[in-house]
């Protein structure tokens, strides 16, 4: 138990700290807010505290315009943690801050900037609420707050601000008990940017993860702020008394005062918390706004358009029943909030050091979130040294780690391995990762496999590949699919979204788009409901496809395709490329995977965690990966279980199957504890996670 300095009160491992914003107004929604905290964590058993916060900075004016690019920060007090890293280069701590957290950390820079120029030229339509301080800037915290260290052992620290959440962390509190209430204040646009998220940006690039009010905001949230976790649990109960207000205007508050009960300022989180408080209180018709959609759901009830219409139906619904705001709906949130948290501090034996694992290694993103997972364990000390290309690694700072560490992990068998297997010491292990790609380069051949304590391969034919094409030996062959977030996927589907074919990547042409086309034309032919979306770079964004030329051709003639084959035009949609993949899903009702070659197609496994159906071709090894039953044998095939799957029924046992298969197969908590095992040097415990998958000319005696 440690004690938090302001209160002298214990907190420890079994306590939830709310970070209270002491700048907010005490109006209605704010201490529902707060008292549903408190009532939800309680029921599930733990300690609730809380904490009243605020910047130790002075404000400074509205939108300082940023600084020049020689200008440098003025020095500050840090830790030697903190100024070792500093000169760690491209070095990002996993599970503190991964590689993943340096990338949101840079557009987190990119965007404060780009929202003050944009914010300089757009006009203030929307005066602050009154009551509440006009938008002001407040420097992020940089220091430890003496406030805050004596929450190192809690089980969760909940902030109601960005700053809050930065502070905690920069205090001592692990980056994976951290979370933050966001609540996004408008929907945005594939690939726009916004003027609000600038410091969402910087908080998620080094905090656990975001808690948001629905579906809606945690798509957008994931949208604009980079690869992020977050987690739904309603900010208010319709079930759940609030024991300060009970709902309404308390006494003491003049209503002529409260804020607008529709176009709340984007980045007032109290106005938005009245705005759902009166709406529970009071559930009549309103205009349409996003923020009261979100609570109502698209159904309404709304008042009609001040504006002409052409037609009877002023708005087109567009489906969508209202979620759930109760307190039961408040529980599975918290269970779910409680599942993404690293294991308690108290795991790890007193006086026990943790485990020294360094990965390295060029390309880093089927590593991120599983460094992430792992790095946030207590009994894990784990970097991530990300190179700069796949033969350059970071001088003076790759060396030092590589010598510090007890478990050395090379993701991709390319120069980093070669590398590592020539400087491995006899007292550290070392393992290597190898996906499809290198197995076909001159790599694999360059590493001293006698170096090499374990090979991890992510499919089962890879397997057999590697043990006979490499010659290396099947007692080092041990299988691990990738980690696959498999609960932040399985999120409800819109309205019609089965005839919806998604397919993620079409470069480059192995891919094969074309047959994706060939696909849609041969179902529209036969029912004109369905459509194609894309998530995917064009050809033209990746170098070393667009330098080839049967490349070129291949995708321009797709795109002509496109626009003058009367099945197909305005059926295919390409949406933006970006990260929040969760939320995407949720329009796509078959995931496809036509594919001349995959290692173990990442985006199928996704598809089909969302619930998508998959459509699959018969590459090498698909059915050992997703199961003989999924794969199509023909284009016929492929279209007639298409086409059968219109069937609302239909579709949804296929759908339910789907995502049961790969939590069969590729089980994100086995997939964690294989590693875990790995790490520790237990081979074979980790081989047999996943045995039951494995080639059997690969399976060893236990």
């Amino acid at each position: 138990m440690t004690e938090d300095q302001e209160t002298g009160t214990p907190v420890g491992t079994n306590t939830v700290v709310l970070l209270r914003e002491e700048r907010w107004p005490a109006w209605p929604g704010v201490c529902c807010w707060r008292a549903s905290v408190h009532a939800a964590f309680a029921e599930a058993g733990l300690d609730v505290r809380e904490i009243p916060w605020s910047p130790l900075e002075r404000e400074q004016p509205e939108r300082p315009a940023p600084p020049p690019s020689h200008t440098r920060r003025p020095a500050r007090e840090q830790s030697t943690a903190v100024l070792a890293l500093q000169f760690m280069g491209r070095v990002a701590r996993a599970g503190v801050v991964t590689a993943g957290r340096r990338v949101r950390a840079a557009a987190g820079r990119v965007g404060r900037e780009l929202e003050a120029r944009v914010a300089d030229r757009m006009p203030r339509s929307v005066p602050p609420p009154s009551g509440v301080q006009d938008t002001v800037r407040v420097s992020p915290p940089s220091e430890s707050d003496p406030r805050l260290r004596g929450l190192t052992r809690a089980r969760l620290v909940l902030a109601e601000s960005p700053e809050g959440a930065l502070a905690a962390v920069r205090s001592g509190v692990p980056a994976g008990v951290v979370w933050l209430l966001a609540i996004p204040p408008e929907r945005s646009a594939p690939g726009e940017p916004v003027t609000w998220a600038g410091p969402l940006r910087e908080a998620v690039s080094e905090i656990g993860g975001l808690v948001t009010d629905s579906l809606d905001a945690a798509g957008i949230l994931e949208r604009v702020a980079g690869p992020v976790r977050t987690v739904v649990l309603p900010p208010l109960a319709s079930d759940r008394a609030c024991p300060t207000c009970g709902g309404g205007t308390p006494a003491g508050v003049d209503p002529e005062k409260r804020p607008p009960t529709l176009d709340v300022h984007p980045t007032d989180i109290p106005s938005h918390l009245l705005l759902w408080r009166r709406l529970l209180d009071e559930p009549t018709p309103t205009e349409y706004s996003w923020a009261v959609a979100r609570l109502r759901g698209e159904g309404g009830p709304w008042l009609p358009p001040e504006r002409d219409t052409w037609g009877a139906t002023p708005d087109r619904a567009t489906g969508g029943s209202a979620p759930d705001w109760s307190a039961s709906a408040q529980a599975a949130g918290v269970r779910r909030l409680l599942a993404a948290l690293p294991p308690p501090a108290d795991q790890v034996p007193a006086g026990a050091s943790p485990l020294r694992v360094r990965v390295f290694g060029y390309d880093m993103k089927f590593m991120r979130d599983l460094a992430r997972v792992l790095g946030e364990r207590p009994d894990f000390d784990l970097v991530v040294d990300e190179w700069r290309s796949a033969s350059a690694k970071n001088d003076g700072i790759t060396e030092n780690l590589a010598r510090s560490a007890q478990t050395l992990v090379a993701e991709w068998a390319r120069p980093n391995a070669v590398w590592l297997s020539k400087v491995k010491r006899p007292d550290q292990y070392l393992v290597v990762r190898l996906h499809r790609f290198e197995i076909e380069s001159a790599y694999p051949r360059q590493i001293d496999i006698d170096a090499v304590d374990a090979v991890v391969y992510i499919a089962p034919h890879m397997g057999r590949r590697i043990r006979d094409e490499l010659g290396w030996p099947a007692d080092k062959l041990v299988y691990i699919p990738n980690y696959t977030d498999l609960a932040n996927l399985d999120r409800p589907k819109y309205p019609d979204a089965r005839f919806t074919l998604g397919m993620v990547g079409i470069v480059p042409s192995l891919k094969r788009f074309d047959l994706a086309l060939d696909l849609l034309a041969a179902i529209r032919r036969e029912d004109p409901r369905f459509s194609l979306l894309v998530r995917s770079q064009m050809g033209w964004a990746h170098p070393p496809s667009w330098e080839s030329a049967e490349e070129r051709r291949q995708v321009q003639r797709a795109l002509e395709r496109v626009e003058k084959d009367p099945l197909l035009r305005g059926a295919v949609v390409f949406d933006a490329f970006g990260r929040d993949m969760a939320a995407w899903f949720r329009k796509v009702g078959h995931i496809l995977s036509l594919s001349d070659v995959e290692g173990s197609h990442v985006a199928l496994c996704e598809g089909m965690g969302s619930g998508a159906v998959p459509v699959i071709r018969g590459w090498e090894g698909a059915a050992e990966a997703y199961g003989a039953e999924n794969v199509s044998a023909s284009l016929d095939d492929a279209v007639a279980k298409v086409l059968e799957s219109a069937d609302p029924a239909v579709w949804e046992e296929r759908s339910q199957q789907a995502k049961e298969e790969v939590a069969r197969r590729f089980d994100p908590t086995q997939v964690v504890e294989a590693w875990v095992d790995l790490s520790y040097g237990h081979a074979e415990k980790a081989r047999q996670r996943f045995a039951a998958y494995v080639d059997e000319s690969l399976r060893l005696a236990p």
